[in-house]
């Protein structure tokens, strides 16, 4: 990961003629890239007049995009790209396979593995100090079975570690007024909608609308046609003041997800009456939001799940599809 271990604004105090090297445009996009750091980094680090002119060109971005929509007052707030994330890597391989998996965390990835290997335990018959049964412990599980240096066994081991996922993002300001772009503005902005073809093996093709990304293409390996949305680079104008982007997605005539203005209030409001239910009450209203498609309930693990969710969203693999309405 990349981080800022020292502070190169001083050598413009030092080196006054650089500015002299880049054009207005250039200096403005540093100015703004600038003020987007200083969200990230310790004031104390900065000098009296670094700190004093930051903030006279954060009060100019300020007063820039108000300029930008003056058609009714504004509330502004900053919010700072999302820290980066962490994924859990599995690899494990023996004479037939060689399989890598994502997890979100060390527990999920161990409970596969143990899963894998309690299938397989039989491979340990007769070995010296190799319980008849495995251990109900996951770890335990995967340790001796595997060993300490995770490739005891003959041509068989695994690999398990953490890899950070780095997130590309910039500090957005978004109203607290927040509305979504009238019909004018989605019409303009739909019109506007780039399409960007692959140019090589490392991009795939995607269409952009007010900063969305969205991919659609063949994956051999899937055997399915898969649909990507990026909302990092959206638009200000499109974010909530929560930091959310409102989306509702819809397959054929199905809608599987629904985060937009219409969607959203049903998950709150249902959340909210549960909350506020007793026993009774709570049993009420569950059958109330089955029976209206609110809420569907997963056949393998039993979670109740959103209407809008098209899998189990439970916190483990279960990843189960929604079942289909029977007639």
């Amino acid at each position: 990961m990349l981080e800022l271990n020292h502070n190169p604004l001083p050598l413009f105090k030092e080196h006054p003629v650089i500015a002299a090297r880049f054009n207005p445009l250039d200096i403005e996009c540093l100015v703004k890239t600038a003020v987007e750091l200083w969200e990230e980094i310790d004031p104390s680090d900065l000098s009296e007049h670094q700190q004093d002119t930051l903030d006279r060109a954060r009060d100019a971005m300020l007063a820039e995009h108000a300029d930008q929509q003056p058609s009714f007052p504004e509330v502004v707030t900053f919010i700072s790209p999302r820290p980066a994330g962490q994924a859990w890597v599995l690899r494990r391989w023996d004479r037939h396979e060689n399989e890598m998996a994502l997890h979100v965390d060390e527990d999920s990835a161990l409970a596969e593995l143990a899963e894998y290997v309690r299938g397989v335990w039989d491979n340990l018959a007769g070995e010296e100090g190799a319980p008849d049964q495995p251990p109900t412990d996951d770890r335990e599980t995967v340790r001796l079975y595997y060993g300490p240096e995770r490739d005891g066994r003959p041509d068989e081991g695994y690999d398990l570690h953490a890899e950070d996922i780095a997130r590309r993002g910039r500090t957005r300001i978004v109203t607290l007024d927040y509305r979504f772009p009238d019909e004018d503005e989605s019409e303009q902005a739909n019109r506007d909608a780039t399409f960007h073809p692959q140019t090589d093996d490392n991009d795939l093709p995607c269409v952009e609308v007010d900063g969305v990304l969205v991919f659609a293409y063949l994956d051999h390996e899937a055997g399915a046609v898969r649909v990507s949305v990026h909302l990092d680079s959206a638009e200000d104008r499109l974010v909530r003041p929560d930091g959310t982007v409102p989306l509702r997605v819809e397959v054929e005539d199905a809608v599987v997800l629904d985060d937009s203005a219409e969607g959203t209030p049903k998950r709150d409001l249902l959340n909210k009456l549960l909350d506020a239910a007793n026993d009774s009450q709570e049993q009420a209203i569950r059958e109330a939001a089955f029976a209206a498609g609110v809420l569907w309930c997963c056949p393998t693990c039993q979670r109740d799940n959103p209407g809008e969710a098209a899998c189990c969203e439970g916190p483990g693999p279960c990843r189960g599809p929604k079942p289909k309405k029977t007639s």
